[in-house]
């Protein structure tokens, strides 16, 4: 339960800083973001992540005190959990289910005691031989259950560091979630589409997230995002980082080519990097080889044999794809997409998928707050 008449919404990005606040009728009260420097300080994120919150509270005439956090992680650990019962009798189906869940968080704390659990996804379940792609409300009884899961962890220290430096400004989170899960799952939506892919590209990291049916079927964070782009461009044309982001931040705005292909024509005019002699060819070069790199490892083989990415669409979300908005790119599409394509993301549609999510999973402020049964105190225990 959130202890306000609003919700607010914190994305807690390494580049970016979104604030939203909405009123109890999903009402935007405010909405604002803040970039942070490429070479700043985690000190001084929390110093804007301050200020952003003065505004909103000035803005709404009231003191912020819960808040529902959104981020992504670079360690991100995605775990596929299986667990069945074979009972002697009917047993009640929300007893039963309870069960499963924790025995789910004694097989976390037991086996990953340096992670956290964020989200508990239902896959697929089997009640008494009866097959269901989403957790049933109406089954009571049952002797036989079997249920896959998609567990999404985030690092207890991370999580433990957020939480401290949140205190410190006296911010209260009342709930975690994981930024990319929960624009996907509001995107695909949009997108009517039955297998659907993306790449997350932040700003230290970058996640690939594969769809059919609109069910979850691979998640995968690596350690390598936008910010890698800048000190490769720092290195090979020499000069400092803020240089080099504000050169790869032109891309954004610019209409040119990308490919592995040597193309004389320049269609790119930044008086930054003409006045640096620095080659327009070399410098899409640069930043083509590392979004290759990152699609690679993040759709590693190894990992996604089983899953068919042929007739798939990919899309490209996140700050550190925008550069490819508005410009043709041309990559060595070793897994065979069907097509991939940019998805233009607004700031108060992110966070507006974090409040999406959790109406759609948990008790909201216009809910009383009276005594629960059994099965509904459980029940938003888990994503559907």
């Amino acid at each position: 339960m959130i202890k306000s008449n609003y919700y607010n919404i914190i994305d807690f990005g390494l580049s970016k800083i979104r604030v939203a606040i909405f009123d109890s009728d999903l009402n935007v009260c405010f909405s604002e973001s803040i970039s942070n420097s490429a070479i700043q300080n985690s000190e001084n994120t929390f110093v804007n992540l301050k200020n952003l919150i003065k505004k909103a509270e000035k803005k709404i005439s009231s003191h912020i005190e819960d808040v529902i956090l959104i981020f992504d992680s670079k360690k991100t650990l995605v775990i596929d959990v299986s667990l069945q019962k074979q009972l002697d009798d009917n047993a009640d189906f929300a007893k039963v289910y309870e069960s499963l869940s924790q025995e789910i968080y004694q097989i976390i704390n037991d086996n990953y005691i340096d992670y956290e659990i964020v989200h508990t996804i239902f896959n697929k379940g089997i009640f008494d031989e009866k097959t269901f792609d989403t957790l049933p409300i109406n089954v009571k009884y049952l002797r036989q259950i079997k249920i896959d899961y998609k567990i999404i962890c985030f690092p207890k220290k991370n999580l433990q560091y957020i939480k401290k430096n949140f205190n410190k400004n006296s911010l209260n989170i009342s709930k975690i979630f994981c930024t990319s899960f929960l624009k996907t799952q509001t995107y695909i939506n949009k997108l009517n589409l039955n297998k659907v892919s993306f790449l997350d590209i932040g700003h230290e990291r970058s996640s690939a997230i594969i769809y059919d049916n609109k069910k979850l079927k691979y998640i995968r964070s690596i350690n390598i995002g936008s910010n890698n782009i800048t000190k490769d461009i720092s290195k090979i044309f020499k000069i400092d980082l803020e240089d080099a982001e504000k050169i790869k931040k032109s891309f954004n705005k610019s209409e040119t080519e990308f490919s592995y292909n040597n193309n004389d024509q320049i269609n790119l005019s930044i008086k930054d990097i003409i006045k640096k002699n620095i080659s327009i060819d070399l410098l899409k070069q640069v930043i083509l080889y590392r979004v290759q790199e990152i699609i690679d490892l993040c759709f590693k083989e190894s990992e996604i044999n089983n899953l068919k990415l042929d007739d798939t669409e990919l899309f490209l979300i996140g700050d550190g794809s925008i550069m490819f908005n508005n410009n043709s790119f041309y990559l060595n599409d070793k897994f065979g997409f069907k097509s991939i394509n940019c998805f233009e993301e607004k700031d108060i549609q992110i966070c507006n998928s974090g409040i999406s999510y959790l109406i759609k999973n948990f008790d909201t402020p216009k809910i009383s707050n009276k005594n629960r049964g059994l099965f509904e105190r459980f029940f938003n225990l888990f994503d559907k």
